[in-house]
């Protein structure tokens, strides 16, 4: 897969033009642009680069209601955080990617629903999120992949975490 068409694919076709080949060019150029010492391989050049140049198709935040807040600006209707659903719960995040996901895959349908994933590389605590088509999730994986980006859905991680401490079966 071309780097456009993993552009366009995380922005769900909304990066376009010369904003996209302008993009394209930059994240490219990524592993051999000045950077700052934290930025420690070229994989990582990239993720930066490409959390920069779509940070207005990302949601960000170190708390999940934030991240929500965020992802509920991208719609005209979505629901508002689900606080009374996390209360007196064991402070696992899971809860609210299963309700998240829920919500996501009944937008869209005609594309098969929306999907969040998450992408590594940052440099701090706060998660970068984008809402793709739910059909491109696997496809956007691969490609980041090839670069060395590591980009995974926060739902599947979550799972992974609580299969681990043995807190639900799997």
């Amino acid at each position: 897969m071309l780097l456009s068409e993993l552009l366009t694919k995380l922005t769900c076709g909304d990066l376009e033009g010369e904003e996209l080949d302008a993009a394209v060019t930059a994240i490219t150029n990524a592993p051999s642009a000045p950077r700052d010492e934290w930025i420690d391989s070229d994989a990582h050049a990239y993720a930066v680069a490409i959390l920069w140049h779509l940070a207005g198709y990302t949601a960000s935040g170190d708390k999940l209601d934030e991240l929500h807040e965020q992802i509920q600006d991208m719609f005209d209707e979505f629901p508002d955080f689900p606080y009374a659903m996390l209360e007196g719960g064991d402070g696992s995040a899971l809860p609210y990617f299963e309700w998240l996901d829920t919500e996501l895959a009944q937008r869209a349908v005609d594309e098969g629903g929306y999907d969040l994933i998450q992408i590594d590389g940052n440099g701090t605590d706060q998660m970068d999120a984008l809402v793709v088509y739910r059909r491109d999730t696997n496809d956007i994986i691969q490609a980041a992949a090839l670069m060395g980006v590591t980009i995974g859905r926060p739902l599947t991680y979550y799972r992974g975490i609580e299969a681990m401490v043995g807190k639900r079966p799997g």
